[in-house]
């Protein structure tokens, strides 16, 4: 599912609010580096731009836009060395293969993540696999009874924060914004555990 390109569009105010939340309340002190893994175009945070002051963007897309990298933005988080300290994630499909390679790679302090989760069908039809990841079952091949699909992912963010905690990422806040009838929006600010102690003995 980390083919996916389409971007969902339907409640931009609802996006903007989320973002707007997350980046005044945890990234004030120190303008954000934001990578924008599912760029589209753009809009979203060229709005933010001329309201927050961003110490760097990075947008990416499968989809080919002139000055923009093309690049499978899950294989950006899969390898370690990413700076960035918000990450937007904001596909129309299922950002689980994403969310499980940055909370293995991210090497700093405290990260802030945006998902746009695309709403699965209640036959289970476009089930995303990549929640069987998450919920720790290495059956990837395993034929699931049609609906169970559509219960995982009911409960697929309780599972991605488990696995943040498992890789030591530490859930500070989550916030979801008015939903859309296809997709979920929420804010996730993790931080690594044990930061605050390090730093002020540091």
């Amino acid at each position: 599912m980390s083919q996916q390109t389409k971007t969902d569009n339907h409640n931009p105010a609802a996006k903007l609010m989320l973002r707007r939340h997350f980046l005044t309340k945890y990234h004030g002190d120190k303008p954000p580096r934001v990578l924008d893994c599912f760029q589209g175009s753009g809009l979203l945070w060229l709005k933010l731009s001329r309201e927050f002051l961003l110490g760097s963007y990075w947008g990416v897309d499968l989809k080919p836009k002139k000055g923009r990298l093309k690049i499978d933005s899950s294989r950006i988080l899969e390898q370690r060395g990413w700076e960035a300290d918000v990450v937007d994630l904001d596909a129309y499909g299922s950002p689980w293969t994403h969310w499980r390679h940055l909370v293995r790679t991210f090497s700093g302090e405290a990260v802030t993540v945006f998902l746009t989760i695309g709403m699965v069908k209640v036959g289970g039809g476009n089930f995303d696999r990549s929640v069987l990841d998450l919920t720790g079952c290495q059956f990837r091949e395993l034929k699931l009874p049609k609906g169970l699909g559509v219960r995982l992912s009911d409960n697929a963010v309780a599972f991605a924060l488990a696995d943040a905690m498992a890789n030591g990422l530490e859930p500070i806040e989550v916030q979801e914004g008015f939903p859309h009838s296809k997709a979920r929006y929420l804010g996730v600010h993790l931080r690594r555990k044990n930061a605050g102690i390090l730093q002020a003995s540091a």
